[in-house]
C-alpha cells in the first residue's frame, strides 16, 4: 500500500447528530447479508447494545425506518433492511463515490507536497 491515501468520509448530518454514515452504511451492508442485528454486530465488532443505537438513530433521522427489527424468541427474531432503507444505502454509496472520485485530481496534487 501507497504510503499516502486518500480516505473520505461523507457524513449526513442532522444538526449535530450524524443522520448517515459510513459506520451506519456499513451496517446496512452486513445486515442485508446476515437479516441478524445481533450477528451484525458480531462481524463488526461492536456490542449489539451500539448495533441496536446506531439503528435506532438511523431510523428516527428518515421519514421511514430503514431497519425493521423483530424479537428474538421461539421464531428466532430477525433484522430487516426497508426498501427506503436499501435506497438510501444506494444513494449514500453513490455519493461517497461521486465524492472520493472529485477529490482525486486534488488529491494528486497534494500528495506530492506531503513528506514521504
Amino acid at each position: 500500500m501507497a504510503p499516502h491515501t486518500l480516505k473520505v468520509r461523507v457524513r449526513i448530518m442532522n444538526e449535530e447528530q450524524i443522520a448517515f454514515g459510513p459506520g451506519k452504511a456499513q451496517l446496512l451492508e452486513s445486515l442485508l447479508g446476515t437479516g441478524s442485528l445481533n450477528r451484525t454486530a458480531s462481524e463488526m465488532k461492536m456490542s449489539y447494545v451500539k448495533a441496536l443505537a446506531l439503528t435506532r438513530t438511523m431510523n428516527a433521522q428518515f421519514a421511514q425506518p430503514l431497519v425493521e427489527l423483530a424479537r428474538g424468541g421461539k421464531q428466532g427474531g430477525g433484522t430487516q433492511v426497508t426498501a427506503l432503507g436499501r435506497k438510501v444505502l444506494a444513494e449514500y454509496q453513490a455519493m461517497a463515490s461521486a465524492t472520493e472520485k472529485a477529490a482525486r485530481p486534488s488529491w494528486q496534487r497534494l500528495r506530492k507536497l506531503l513528506r514521504a
